[in-house]
């Protein structure tokens, strides 16, 4: 449609991957009753929550910079998963569960928090997906790998499995991850398709460095966002500064204007706008970007200025929340040694 009003701009954009993120089954194929859903602590497995916020002033890498500084947190995982998944562009944080709603809940979401509830599921299935990505070569550390053409997607299975803990053998939630890139050119017909097994790779190309698996003893949610690779998320950019313009006071009309005047009430048009400080750079997008990039980051502008429209830069936050209830014991086996005479 075309904007033809008086005043109207037409703001042209291509969306990317990001931007299109979706839960990646809005039908999960294991149904739990009604009574299991509305009583959590019978529920055993796995949710997945996706929000997608402004990152303008980075809310995000700020909130998560001090959980990533928590020894207790991070110790959820191993130092070379964390390295290997932080080279594709994925930052995995450990929070905890009793921190994940007020963490949340001081971001700035642009879309509905999205909630879907899996349980368990030993089959492979995407939990979110993005939307299709052109960009093949794709940046790893400080080097590139080549990728297929097609649609970025997370992966996973779930289940219950026992943990050593405090008190003993207790009941955990075993995930796997994985990032797997969905094809667009899978063939349409089979030949003998009832002799052939259905692989994972079947479905696209599997980043194999990236296949992971954690065990979470339910004090901690996994929050996944993209990010560059190596940034410093203790050093972020400060906040631009936002000023409200001064008005032309002899265009003020209407019969309230001296006293809006007087009480220093700005007009409602009024559209703050951040001032250019000393230092402040709008960043640059790169041209070769991480996997986790173009999956979890959709690059905007981060200056607002007065009488401008601009695409807000957005990042893409998911979150693994287990549910493990209850604990495993030993079961005793009655002996089956006869009593009967030699």
């Amino acid at each position: 449609m075309l904007c033809t009003l008086p005043g109207c701009k037409l703001v042209r954009k291509w969306f990317s991957p990001a931007e299109q993120a979706t839960l990646g089954d809005p039908n999960p194929i294991e149904r739990m009753s009604d009574a299991t859903l509305s009583d959590p602590d019978s529920r055993q497995g796995l949710e997945v929550r996706m929000l997608v916020v402004d990152d303008t002033n980075y809310d995000t890498a700020r909130m998560l910079n001090a959980l990533v500084t928590s020894p207790e947190a991070q110790s959820q995982f191993d130092e070379q998963t964390l390295s290997t998944w932080s080279q594709w562009g994925f930052r995995l944080v450990a929070i905890p569960l009793d921190q994940l709603d007020s963490s949340l809940a001081a971001l700035t979401p642009v879309r509905p928090l999205s909630v879907q509830w899996l349980g368990e599921f030993g089959a492979w299935r995407p939990l979110v997906r993005t939307g299709e990505s052109r960009q093949t070569v794709v940046r790893v550390g400080e080097s590139s790998r080549t990728i297929e053409h097609g649609r970025p997607r997370l992966i996973a299975r779930s289940w219950s499995a026992p943990m050593l803990g405090d008190n003993g053998v207790e009941r955990g939630v075993r995930v796997d991850l994985g990032i797997q890139i969905e094809s667009s050119k899978r063939s349409t017909f089979e030949l003998l398709p009832d002799q052939k097994n259905h692989t994972l790779d079947d479905e696209g190309q599997v980043i194999d460095e990236l296949l992971s698996t954690f065990t979470l003893d339910g004090r901690y949610a996994i929050m996944i966002v993209g990010e560059v690779p190596g940034a410093d998320w203790g050093n972020l950019p400060e906040p631009a500064p936002l000023i409200i313009p001064d008005v032309n006071r002899d265009q003020d009309v209407g019969p309230n204007a001296d006293e809006d005047q007087e009480s220093g009430l700005m007009p409602k048009e009024s559209v703050p706008f951040s001032s250019p400080s000393r230092g402040a750079i709008e960043p640059s997008v790169p041209s070769m970007r991480s996997l986790g990039e173009l999956m979890l980051v959709a690059p905007g502008s981060r200056l607002m200025r007065q009488g401008e429209s601009r695409n807000i830069p957005k990042r893409v936050v998911i979150v693994l929340v287990p549910s493990a209830q209850g604990s495993f014991q030993m079961l005793s086996i009655p002996s089956s040694r006869g009593g009967g005479a030699s």
